[in-house]
């Protein structure tokens, strides 16, 4: 192969540019695999791979041995990735300490681009990315030049620099890893091919592009000379072999000698003990028998790479691994389906669970086919075919949801509903109304005639979609409508009331109910503008008081054409304000939830029981009936009744909790907020308790927002959380409330205000704009010899207990919001010193409490973007950033933490036993040893990482999309 190319390269340089297009359509898939492996992206490597050529073809002439191709190709193509990832803005950060509104939020924007793409292909690109994610770099490489670059392993070492044996051997072990999935790794690279005109479109660029004429001078035998002699005289002056590594030059892949050294995103050193030297000179070393030396031997250029390898590999195997905790569970529910073999099935952004008949614990079938999305996933069953909608695709499964296929790319929008007919299948939307496939969902074409909707406005809003046999129905806010005919018909039936529109729809049998619901957004004047003497809010007032429901109930049973109201007339007064309505049927059982009240009908409607206090279903929830008594339901807590809703019990075991951050450890306890509560387990994470409210206080809602609320100060746990607020006169609560601070009880069981602090004022209409803006209301918290801060709308505060006033260090953050980020300060405080990283990237400290500030930005040893975390252990404080952690004694002087062969560790967390300072990234668990270099303690990471913690010498990290997982450092010493 060398020679060959060799050949083509000495014909190119004589003028035979038909040389240059064979050596192009040789290597272009190599290039491509490579570049894609660097950027991620097929469509961005195809550009790049075109780049690449375009610089090999103007630098040839610069390449001094012809023979050395395949690694200067590499160098190149490098070359070529890093410059396009500069130019690149930041790109969307990691879920770490990410709130869900945020996530929503960005997966939207980049959801709406996406459907421009091709989706079935991509999705099935993006699996098998994420896949080769969670292989090693090394063997990560290897699978793409092989199957994506379609490359021998043979070739695959003169490209990188390695032995043959070598590739071999970090192939075999990724296709372990890999196992069963290394087939759809094979043919989803295999089957990417690059365009017929490729090599045909570089070929017309380079015409432009004039090359560099190559040198005929040999400067390689002076360089040599050079180098020899600089070697013998170092020798002779008494310099070691250890100081030899540190005047060797890097790889070159000039050199004349064959390649030893596998190049890689990250510089190689060898961990090897030197021994000192009998006498410092030349010519005497310490050999006992043995050859001398201490970097790789010109007569064995792969043995000590290769056993390098190994020694490593058996280092990472024998650390300690990651075990997953059994909870706190919990769970983002996307759709619920109950199947004809009585399985009930529950799509959520980890996967596809599952619930049979006989067991009383979800298991989860498929854990890729939802891709860690969170918008709604209608499901349904055709012919015992399951049908699921992913944010691009069709999926189906024909073996109980363990693997789903792709059917085809969908339309875009968030789905509301799919129905499934003998006829076709049909895909509801929120934006562009709803969309008609006639070949199985390969192809799709809007079905609007007949419906009264906007694509441009989304006007009327779609609220949800069933179906009756073959006959489908979609609910908008202010109408019915029916398939009939090939167009959709609207029913005789509107709200009741000009103020009043249409929440919800359900079907059973040939029963189809809606219900419709006062909508304070008809009204003319917005709630929080009422005043008691409005002729508005007196209507309202009156009919409060006159015991009319403030909700409809209708019900069809010859498929919409006459309707009778069914609205019961002796539901409790907590019913009768209910402003949000969700139906639920199965058989001739009806449910009603009024938001926390619910009803029940056991005859279709004609007679009702209260059901009293139930959980929180709003209009939105996912549910399903089972039958007449069996029901589920629930957004963020899967809640099941078995008597037909008089009860109803939590029903998440099996499910992995996603929704968990402020994970703190006290007194050899775990506490974390979870859902909307605060959990506590005192088992490594087995059971979870949740943590109560002090009389008075009763579960007060904690608003979402995406920094910590609990923090452990001065030994005692503290948190912040919203007061319920008052209520409007319409009895919905109001915009404005308070946020309080709280402190754990000594036993760890109850929360308590803080005496003698006073709150934040909390608007919910502000909050939404900030939200909206990117911007965050309440930032970090941090406590300290009794002085209490927090970051209010870009401004720290403090304040004592007992002066009930917050007072305003002066510190204000303008500066711009990192790309795609709603966090705010980073916030230490260590007796009166504190320490802020602004949003810009700037460090600010103060030596007394917060009165006088000194920019630390000049002194840093270290340029990044954003800040991660910092923390204090002692008087020193350690600063985590997007390109490593700093620490320093008093501000002035700074050090960079590297590991022992000098890396930088950007890390996602960090945490502090005592005087022991962990950092936690992908690659694993590291410690900071004293020599302050972080040393590894555990096996890698199982998934992207938000939080971490030590407690009773185990580490605890909470990731995205896997929950819980803890590792011993029992055995980790020194």
């Amino acid at each position: 192969m060398k020679n060959e190319d060799a050949q083509l390269i000495n014909r190119f340089l004589t003028g035979d540019e038909n040389a240059f297009t064979i050596l192009v359509k040789k290597h272009q898939k190599r290039v491509h695999a490579l570049a894609w492996r660097k950027v991620g992206d097929f469509h961005t490597a195809e550009e790049l791979t075109q780049d690449t050529f375009l610089k090999v073809y103007q630098k040839l002439g610069t390449l001094k041995n012809p023979n050395q191709f395949a690694g200067w190709l590499y160098v190149i193509t490098d070359r070529v990735c890093t410059a396009w990832h500069r130019k690149q803005k930041p790109q969307m950060e990691s879920l770490e300490n990410t709130s869900e509104e945020e996530i929503d939020g960005l997966s939207y924007r980049s959801y709406e681009d996406e459907q421009r793409e091709n989706a079935s292909v991509e999705y099935r690109r993006g699996y098998i990315k994420n896949l080769l994610e969670k292989l090693p770099e090394s063997e990560r490489t290897v699978v793409t030049l092989h199957y994506l670059g379609e490359m021998t392993c043979k070739a695959i070492g003169e490209f990188l620099g390695v032995s043959p044996n070598t590739v071999k051997s970090r192939l075999q072990r990724a296709r372990n890893r890999l196992k069963e999935q290394e087939n759809m790794v094979q043919e989803t690279l295999g089957s990417v091919q690059l365009p017929a005109n490729f090599t045909e479109n570089i070929m017309r660029q380079a015409a432009d592009i004039k090359p560099v004429a190559p040198t005929s001078s040999k400067p390689l035998v002076p360089w040599a000379v050079s180098a020899a002699t600089a070697i013998f005289i170092f020798l002779i002056m008494g310099v070691g072999s250890e100081y030899l590594a540190r005047f060797q030059n890097p790889y070159n892949v000039n050199a004349q000698s064959e390649t030893t050294i596998e190049i890689i995103d990250a510089p190689i050193v060898l961990d090897t003990q030197a021994k000192p030297d009998l006498r410092n000179q030349a010519g005497r070393f310490e050999t006992d028998g043995r050859r001398s030396g201490i970097g790789p031997q010109a007569s064995e250029p792969f043995v000590l790479a290769a056993a390098t390898e190994v020694a490593d590999e058996k280092s990472t195997a024998t650390k300690p691994q990651w075990r997953q905790a059994n909870g706190p569970e919990g769970v983002s529910i996307l759709g619920f389906l109950a199947s004809a073999k009585g399985d009930v099935y529950a799509a959520s952004p980890i996967g596809i669970y599952r619930l049979t008949p006989d067991k009383e614990t979800w298991t989860l079938v498929n854990a890729s086919v939802t891709n860690g999305q969170l918008y709604p996933m209608p499901m349904a069953e055709r012919g015992g075919t399951l049908y699921t909608v992913s944010v691009k695709e069709l999926l189906s499964s024909t073996d109980r949801g363990k693997t789903w296929h792709a059917l085809g790319s969908r339309p875009a929008g968030k789905a509301k509903g799919l129905i499934i007919t003998d006829e076709a299948f049909y895909l509801v939307t929120d934006k562009k109304g709803v969309f008609r496939s006639m070949d199985a969902g390969k192809q799709w074409t809007a079905f609007n005639d007949g419906f009264k909707f906007d694509a441009e406005t989304s006007a009327p809003k779609i609220t949800t979609a069933t179906s009756i046999g073959n006959t489908v129905f979609v609910l908008t806010d202010l109408e019915l409508y029916r398939l009939h005919s090939d167009r959709w018909e609207k029913l005789p039936i509107e709200p009741p009331n000009t103020s009043d529109s249409f929440d919800s729809s359900a079907a059973s049998g040939n029963n189809l109910y809606v219900a419709a619901c006062h909508d304070y957004s008809r009204m003319k004047i917005k709630p929080s503008e009422l005043k008691i003497d409005d002729a508005e809010a007196k209507a309202h007032l009156a009919s409060l008081t006159s015991g009319k429901t403030r909700w409809t109930l209708f019900r069809s049973t010859d498929l919409g054409n006459s309707w009778v109201e069914i609205t019961p007339q002796n539901a409790p007064f907590s019913m009768r304000q209910a402003i949000d309505i969700k139906l639920i049927a199965a058989g001739e059982t009806l449910l009603v939830a009024g938001g926390r009240y619910g009803m029940r009908s056991r005859d279709d409607g004609q007679t009702w029981t209260d059901l009293g206090e139930i959980p929180y279903t709003p209009s939105y929830t996912p549910a399903a009936g089972i039958n007449h008594n069996t029901f589920y339901a629930g957004k963020y807590e899967v809640y099941r009744t078995t008597n037909g809703g008089e009860s109803w019990h939590p029903f998440m075991r099996g499910m992995i909790g996603t929704q968990m951050r402020n994970l703190v450890a006290f007194k050899n306890a775990l506490y974390v907020h979870n859902d909307w509560k605060i959990v506590k387990s005192t088992d490594t994470g087995e059971t979870w308790t949740p943590v109560n409210f002090r009389a008075g206080w009763n579960s007060p809602r904690d608003p979402d927002f995406p920094i910590q609320r609990l923090v452990v100060a001065d030994d005692i746990p503290y948190g912040v959380f919203l007061e319920k607020g008052k209520r409007d006169i319409f009895g919905a609560p109001t915009r404005k409330s308070k946020l309080r601070i709280f402190q754990l009880s000594a036993d760890g069981n109850t929360l308590s205000p803080v005496r003698g602090l006073p709150a934040f004022e909390y608007d919910l209409e502000l909050d939404s704009k900030d939200l909206l803006a990117g911007e965050v209301t309440l930032g970090a918290l941090a406590v300290s010899d009794k002085t209490f801060y927090i970051e209010y709308r870009r401004e720290l505060f403090k304040c004592k207990p007992g002066t009930w006033k917050w007072q305003s260090t002066g510190l204000i953050d303008a500066g711009k919001h990192p790309h795609n980020s709603r966090k705010g300060f980073q916030l230490a405080v260590s007796g009166k010193t504190i320490y802020v990283g602004m949003r810009d990237g700037k460090l600010f400290q103060s030596f007394d409490e917060g009165t006088n500030w000194k920019d630390l930005t000049p002194n840093l040893p270290l340029q990044f973007k954003r800040f991660k975390e910092i923390t204090f252990v002692g008087s020193t404080v350690y600063v985590s950033t997007n390109k490593g952690v700093l620490t320093s004694q008093n501000g002035e002087h700074w050090r960079v933490l590297t590991d022992t062969e000098g890396e930088r560790l950007i890390v996602a967390s960090l945490a502090v036993d005592d005087t022991t300072v962990y950092g936690v990234c992908n690659a694993g668990a590291y410690r900071l040893d004293n020599r302050g270099n972080w040393k590894k303690v555990s096996a890698e990471v199982p998934d992207g990482i938000r939080e971490l913690v030590f407690a009773n010498n185990k580490l605890y990290i909470i990731t995205n999309q896997r929950g819980m997982f803890h590792v011993s450092l029992e055995n980790e010493k020194g």
